[in-house]
């Protein structure tokens, strides 16, 4: 998708999307079971104009985030982020240069562009393509094995997964929901 015309305010306490550029992308939303009013820039109330959301992995100069986005009309801008957003992502803000970045937590430097994939796993870089990725690998009937069930045998009970931070339970989440 070709990069949308977004604006960053930080007097917005959430993020917000273009009802018409929803609409035009084919952007999945969900109905929200209560609609929502928004206080305008003018201190205008604008009553139940948002009754929708969607989610989106928003990219903004390299660092990638998954937003909810609340969907209402937005005139001449596609999306809106604001705080929602500024407090997730903490940019830095050039606002001489109106360029972004952002710091990396653990040294306080700015953010290198480092390889997603090791460097100790270099020689299997084919095995990290997508590529195959949704395919069973060929038959190889030197590795064929039998699993016999047993007849009328009941089956074990349902098990919780190994326990996992909330950033793995949210990644498995995003991965079962996709695939």
């Amino acid at each position: 998708m070709e990069p949308a015309k977004t604006l960053i305010d930080s007097g917005s306490s959430r993020n917000f999307i273009d009802k018409d550029y929803v609409r035009e992308k084919n952007i999945p939303t969900t109905k929200l079971a209560n609609k929502k009013s928004v206080i305008a820039i003018d201190g205008k109330e604008i009553e139940n104009v948002i009754s929708e959301k969607t989610e989106l992995q928003i990219e903004v100069e390299g660092k990638t985030l998954r937003c909810d986005l609340y969907v209402m009309p937005l005139g001449d801008t596609e999306i809106i982020l604001g705080k929602d957003w500024l407090d997730e992502a903490e940019p830095i803000i050039a606002w001489k240069d109106l360029t972004i970045t952002y710091k990396d937590h653990t040294s306080g430097k700015a953010a290198t562009d480092e390889p997603v994939i090791p460097k100790e796993f270099a020689d299997f870089l084919d095995l990290f393509q997508e590529e195959g990725f949704r395919e069973l690998p060929p038959h190889r009937e030197e590795f064929d094995c039998a699993i016999d069930l047993i007849e009328g045998a009941e089956l074990p009970k349902p098990a919780k997964t190994y326990p996992m931070t909330p950033a793995e339970s949210e990644a498995l989440e995003k991965y079962m929901s996709k695939n």
